[in-house]
């Protein structure tokens, strides 16, 4: 049976539920890619909610709108979260995940075409986005192209296999 998906802005009350989901969502999904040592070491970072993230107005939460748990997060700023503050007129997707329980039901791609919409409402012409290596395919899917894997790094001595990825609204 297919629940019916509210898509919202995040609130700051809203970290939480976020980090819940999140922690769900990473361990059960990112193996796949990623050994075992890395997970150790960006599992921490990666499964917490970032409070700008909360606050900004381009960050959605998607519930099930008959129990609102929170089952998936994603949005954009104009700030890449690889080198901080881009062109006036790239945005970088931020921040998405599905509760793994939630995955191929369509919650991350409602949440990217909220995330392109309201991008593109805000003068943006094109966006970046720093993909896991799991979820390479479904940006391809969503006509994003790959640039490559590059490292993101986490923290000091912490890197984050990803890959940069890119599309025109």
């Amino acid at each position: 049976m297919r629940h019916p998906i509210f898509i919202r802005p995040a609130r700051p009350d809203d970290s939480s539920a976020v980090e819940a989901m999140l922690a769900r969502s990473y361990p059960e999904l990112l193996p796949q890619d990623y050994d075992a040592e890395i997970l150790n070491n960006v599992l921490p970072l990666i499964t917490r909610a970032k409070p700008a993230l909360m606050t900004c107005g381009t960050y959605f939460l998607a519930e099930c709108a008959e129990t609102e748990e929170v089952i998936g997060a994603g949005g954009w700023t104009d700030i890449s979260p690889a080198n901080g503050v881009s062109d006036d007129r790239r945005g970088h997707v931020r921040h998405v995940a599905t509760r793994s329980d939630w995955v191929r039901r369509g919650v991350a791609r409602r949440l990217i075409e909220v995330t392109l919409a309201s991008a593109e409402a805000h003068g943006m012409e094109r966006m970046s986005c720093m993909s896991t290596l799991t979820a390479r395919g479904f940006y391809e899917a969503l006509g994003f192209e790959d640039r490559g894997v590059v490292e993101l790094s986490l923290a000091p001595g912490v890197h984050f296999p990803t890959v940069q990825m890119t599309r025109a609204l």
